[in-house]
């Protein structure tokens, strides 16, 4: 009877001996496999510095929906080099009503679905409209097919940046920059 204790004791001890060895294994090869593909998701510096500059506000509708979602990059913080006095600034504009215009001059007459973006009250001095699969529409964190993208340039405030969306409607929306100035 002493013999069939020490072998059943002996067999579940190399039964769990070789679950351990199954699992360890199993382990080992799905980790190792996996590790060398992390590099693919670190970011490069630039979109990490893109990443945190990324700002969006939205408006709603009566719903309590979103009609417009601004998103922007300060291309500033992102390529501190810029030195030609102007405030660099990648935008989306999401509206579902594609026939609103985002206007960078508050001169242009605005139409009732219109919107203008001005920085600290400030007209843009150039704005161009970027195709969606322009190289520079790939800094935005999210980008999708129905957002349109300008790279637009202002004059570089004295204060911190302050960009405002507005329409005709008497709507606002704000979004503040920090800069490393303050």
């Amino acid at each position: 009877m002493v013999n069939r204790l020490y072998s059943a004791n002996h067999k579940s001890i190399g039964f769990y001996l070789k679950q351990l060895i199954i699992l360890f294994a199993i382990s080992f090869s799905i980790f190792s496999g996996c590790s060398g593909h992390f590099e693919h998701y670190t970011l490069s510096e630039e979109s990490e510095k893109a990443a945190t500059s990324y700002k969006n506000v939205r408006l709603l509708n009566d719903d309590n929906k979103s009609e417009i979602i601004l998103g922007s990059i300060y291309l500033n913080e992102v390529y501190p080099n810029y030195t030609d006095g102007l405030a660099h600034f990648l935008i989306s504009f999401y509206n579902p009503d594609q026939s609103s215009v985002l206007h960078f001059a508050r001169s242009k007459t605005l139409d009732k679905h219109d919107y203008v973006v001005l920085l600290n009250a400030e007209n843009a001095v150039a704005s161009q409209e970027l195709d969606s699969e322009d190289l520079m529409v790939d800094m935005m964190p999210l980008n999708n097919s129905w957002n349109r993208y300008y790279y637009v340039r202002y004059k570089l405030p004295s204060g911190k940046p302050v960009l405002v969306l507005e329409s005709d409607r008497t709507e606002r929306a704000v979004i503040t920059y920090q800069t490393e100035q303050e």
